[in-house]
């Protein structure tokens, strides 16, 4: 554990003096400053003791708020300029424990942290989900850059950040001496950010890069201990800007690389829930958050650094930049308990809306919304035990054939949907020329490309299959499956009784005619977005949503007409699992599990969005809502529109 350094008494007064001035600058303990505090540890958490009274604006018994952190905000210095400011705002004694993402998210699990200052996404994420933390604000930024030696033996230089690992890791598989690349290894922010690179390179980390020679070095240490075994090696590493500037004067290191999307890194608070749910910690941990995101400590951050580096290490998270990144930097933490909803991710875009309407209304509740393919969300109830407060499938039927009667007695039908084929109109091949009456022809022709989403987990992928194969007698086409699916794929179909069921168990697409993506690249409409696939096969509301120009198909085949439940029944998919689903209307569903922690509030959710606020959000986004929804089971009263 790296230790919490605090400025000199002097340093805390000038700081004081200047916030009083209202004058927002800031000047730092870099590393390897003179601070005069000798550490103490009290409880695994280092505490740094007062060398000089600092003056207050409050009097009283003071607390103690425990901040898990990345060492990246500790190695640069920024908490050190932060906390003698809050301190003397705030009856709170602030003890820091830094260390990497992975580990502060650990700590934060056992009880060990009230509050988590971090940057990794994905584990953030993950955290949150599983009703962990509340209020999760993105404050800062900046972005991760390549460095290693001047001379740059692997020539890594004006490549992207993907190009340049995997040329690194060519050098070093080659038995280029020269070549090292030093890692965390420790499962921080900046470790998971490393891995995802790999990945975006299309490199398998854990088969091609890690163990993988001696060209590549697990440190299992913090950034400011990695860069400095990276200099006197002579390596490659990927660091957070912040931290290579604060180090740079003691380092043989340059940037190489400096942009690229990939780079972009966002550091959160986030409040964590206790155990007993204790609102005092809470409250205190919102405080924190508050000081962060307000412009008293948006300019605070936005000027540490500029005296001694000529530039900010980190940047404030300005409204704009918060809409770029798609993160909530303005709302203000006051909720208390989280409100967890798994979700079809088809939903995200209605189900974000409705969050604000639900979360203006309910004082002291924030509600979650995680998304994913309907059985996979099903299954982190089921299978992984995690006690979501709402379920909302893409396929109605999923829940009762899935979750009766052990996780859950009801459910409402609450809207319906289409199939359609999306086109970019920019990218797409014979995006001009494709019609409701020849899209068959148009995706036969050579080089154009076509993508679904996972048919093993989520509903728009096996219904893509489906409606390929309905088609086959809506068009007098017996070969239009064989030629658009099987030729391109393992996928088979067979025919017993009149039904034909297309096995999708282990679908295995060719990726150049036929895409499916999976977990480590990008989804079906982002490939559609940039351009790497032509069509997709996908609901009516995701066009609408993406501004996707698409094609309507006929009733008879793009599942949105009860009317054709029959002629929809006569194929059915087979899943990895050997279970199978048959074609029927498209119909969502949402529950209360009976496993929900706060199954009052996950009912009022179910009956805001199946009343006339949430019919308006549906429909806006290219859903057809039913009203009233259809019951399935007893519905609870609270969890029916008026």
């Amino acid at each position: 554990m790296i230790m919490k350094k605090m400025l000199t008494g002097a340093g805390a007064l000038a700081l004081l003096l200047v916030l009083m001035l209202a004058v927002a600058g800031c000047t730092g303990t870099t590393p390897g400053g003179n601070a005069t505090a000798t550490p103490a540890v009290t409880g695994g958490v280092t505490t740094v003791p007062n060398v000089t009274a600092v003056p207050t604006n409050v009097t009283g018994p003071r607390t103690d708020l425990l901040i898990a952190t990345t060492t990246s905000l500790e190695d640069t210095g920024l908490l050190d300029n932060l906390t003698p400011i809050y301190e003397a705002m705030h009856p709170v004694n602030l003890k820091i424990t830094s260390q990497g993402t992975g580990l502060a998210i650990q700590l934060a699990k056992r009880g060990d942290a009230d509050l988590l200052l971090v940057h990794s996404p994905s584990q953030e994420v993950a955290f949150m989900e599983q009703g962990n933390g509340v209020n999760r604000r993105a404050f800062a930024y900046n972005y991760f850059i390549i460095v290693g030696p001047a001379n740059d033996p692997a020539g890594i230089k004006g490549l992207t950040p993907e190009a340049a690992f995997v040329k690194i890791m060519q050098a070093g598989k080659a038995g280029n001496s020269a070549v090292v690349f030093a890692s965390r290894g420790d499962n921080s922010g900046t470790n998971t950010a490393e891995i995802s690179l790999w990945g975006k390179a299309g490199v398998n980390y854990t088969k091609d890069v890690q163990n993988s020679g001696a060209w590549y070095l697990e440190t299992g240490k913090g950034m400011g201990d990695t860069l400095t075994l990276a200099s006197e090696k002579g390596a490659y590493t990927l660091s957070d800007e912040g931290t290579y500037l604060a180090y740079k004067n003691r380092l043989n290191l340059v940037p190489l690389i400096t942009e690229g999307a990939s780079l972009l890194n966002i550091y959160s608070a986030i409040t964590v829930v206790p155990k007993g749910n204790t609102t005092a910690t809470l409250d205190t941990a919102n405080d924190y958050i508050n000081f962060l995101i307000s412009p008293q400590g948006q300019a605070l951050i936005a000027d540490y650094g500029k005296d001694k580096y000529g530039k900010g290490l980190f940047n404030p998270m300005t409204p704009a930049k918060a809409t770029e990144f798609k993160v909530d930097s303005s709302t203000p933490a006051t909720a208390t308990k989280p409100v967890l909803v798994y979700a079809a991710g088809s939903l995200a875009s209605p189900f974000a809306k409705i969050k604000k309407l639900f979360d203006a209304n309910n004082t002291g509740a924030e509600l979650g919304v995680y998304t994913g393919a309907s059985v996979a969300e099903i299954e982190k109830i089921t299978k992984a035990g995690q006690k979501a407060d709402v379920l909302a499938s893409a396929d109605a039927y999923l829940i009762p054939k899935l979750m009766y009667p052990s996780n859950a007695s009801w459910m409402l039908s609450f809207a319906r949907n289409a199939m359609v084929i999306a086109y970019n109109n920019t990218t797409s091949d014979y995006g001009k020329e494709i019609t409701a009456a020849n899209w068959f022809d148009v995706l036969s022709r050579q080089n154009v490309s076509y993508a679904i989403s996972d048919p093993t987990t989520d509903p728009g992928g096996y219904r893509s299959f489906m409606v390929i194969k309905l088609a086959e007698q809506q068009y007098n086409r017996n070969d239009l499956f064989q030629k658009l699916v099987a030729d391109h794929s393992k996928v088979t179909v067979s025919q017993t009784g009149g039904v034909t069921t297309i096995d999708v168990s282990k679908p295995t697409p060719d990726g150049k005619t036929l895409v499916i993506p999976n977990s480590t690249t990008p989804t079906y409409i982002d490939q559609l977005k940039t351009g790497k696939v032509d069509y997709i096969f996908t609901y009516r509301s995701n066009a609408v949503q993406n501004g996707f120009n698409y094609i309507t198909l006929p009733p008879a085949i793009d599942l949105s007409d009860p009317a054709q439940a029959t002629a929809y029944a006569k194929v059915q998919v087979k899943r990895p699992d050997g279970s199978t689903e048959a074609g029927m209307p498209i119909v969502y569903g949402i529950t209360v599990p009976a496993v929900a922690k706060n199954p009052d509030l996950g009912q009022a959710f179910v009956r805001l969005l199946t009343g006339p606020q949430g019919a308006s959000v549906l429909t806006t986004d290219g859903f057809t809502p039913m009203t009233p929804a259809e019951m399935n089971g007893t519905v609870p009263a609270g969890a029916m529109a008026a």
